[in-house]
Order: structure tokens, then sequence, then C-alpha cells
């Protein structure tokens, strides 16, 4: 799904309103994106956020190996690392020997690993289940992600949260104003295309913006 049809889509659905579209959603080039870096001088406090997000999902029992622990084995004949195997954290649990670089991180310090991490009642649906964690609400849905929310509650610029991938997450996307996604060398933004535009396409409205849109989508 390209970038402006994925737009519309949250406009649509309610997750991000028009509003948010037009303070500050949108692409960032990467030139504009590392321009930013040099507009104020980092603080000592000053942190960054990483966060790695697998839609496809991830078996938690092949990353963090329990191979001390004899059920792991017994219900995983065919698929259980044996202990010399992994990359042992301590003499219960271990990484998966295809991950080296996070073995470093732990040796220096540098990595933390929580273990059974999840949410109330727990949803089996992934669809649901990856709304949860976007949004931070097992309770009940909302049309903000906690990073939005976080955006909002800040103000701060979108470049302040930024997604490397060609769509906006609904994590990134609050009431009054969103994160910004950086297309790394893929399709950009047709010219001449602002978020004035792609919030009109949004809302339906008839026109000249949503001419120009579709125009520029054809």
């Amino acid at each position: 799904m390209d970038p402006i049809t994925r737009r519309r889509f949250l406009v649509a659905s309610g997750v991000v309103g028009a509003s948010a579209l037009a303070a500050g959603a949108g692409a960032l080039g990467l030139a504009e994106l590392l321009g930013t870096a040099s507009r104020e001088p980092r603080g000592p406090l000053q942190r960054t956020l990483v966060l790695v997000t697998l839609y496809g999902g991830n078996d938690g029992l092949n990353t963090v190996i329990p191979y001390a622990d004899p059920a792991y084995h017994a219900t995983r004949p065919e698929l259980a690392y044996p202990g010399e195997q992994v990359l042992h954290l301590d003499d219960r649990l271990g990484l998966n020997p295809m991950l080296p670089g996070l073995k470093r991180l732990w040796d220096s310090g540098r990595l933390a690993i929580v273990l059974g991490a999840g949410y109330p009642k727990p949803d089996h649906s992934h669809f649901r289940s990856m709304d949860i964690w976007q949004t931070g609400s097992p309770g009940r849905p909302l049309h903000t992600g906690w990073i939005g929310r976080w955006l909002d509650g800040t103000r701060a610029p979108a470049e302040a949260a930024v997604s490397l991938e060609p769509v906006l997450p609904p994590l990134l996307a609050g009431e009054t104003r969103t994160g910004a996604c950086v297309n790394v060398g893929g399709p950009a933004r047709p010219a001449g295309i602002g978020t004035d535009v792609i919030a009109a396409l949004g809302r339906g409205e008839p026109g000249e913006p949503e001419l120009q849109a579709r125009a520029a989508l054809a």
C-alpha cells in the first residue's frame, strides 16, 4: 500500500484525524531527517528510543531459549536447541545462536530482556493484538497511538518520532500531531501534494484538492 493510500485509510477509519495530518503528518526524506540533527544540541539526559516492530510475530521461545528446562525439549522435540548451541545468558536461558550481536550487547550491559510481557485477558487475534500494542489500550480501542499521545502532550515536532517505513503506523498518530515516516529508497509522495491535499482526500471532500490528489495517484 502506497503512503497516500495508507493515510487515506487511517483518516477514513478514524485512526488519525485530518487535523493531525495537517499539523505534522507526512513523509520526510532521509536527507531532511539527518538535517534535523544539527538544529539543536542534545543534552546529556536526552535519549533515543528505538522500537523494532515485528509485524509478522516472533517466536519468543526460539529467541530467548530456556535451554535448561526439560519441558522445553519435551514439547519441541524437533525445534529445540541443545544447550551447547545457544548463546548462554545464565545457567537457564540463552539467545538463539543467530543473535551474536544481541549477545555482545548483553555482555556489555547494554541489553535487558523482559520475559512474559503481555496484557490482561490477552486477545488471540493477531490484528487486535497489534492494535493493542500500538495504542497501549488493552481495555478499549483507541484512535491514537501511545507515541502519538506523547507527541500531543509535549507538542513535539513530527521528526521527534520517525518510522523508517513508507507508511504511517497508528503508533505515531495523535489527536493533533503525528510522527513522520521516512521511506528509505522507496517511492516518494508526488510533487505538489501536501498534507492539506491528503487531508481533503481522506475526508472525501469534493473540489480541487481532491482532484489534484486523485490525478497524482492515477
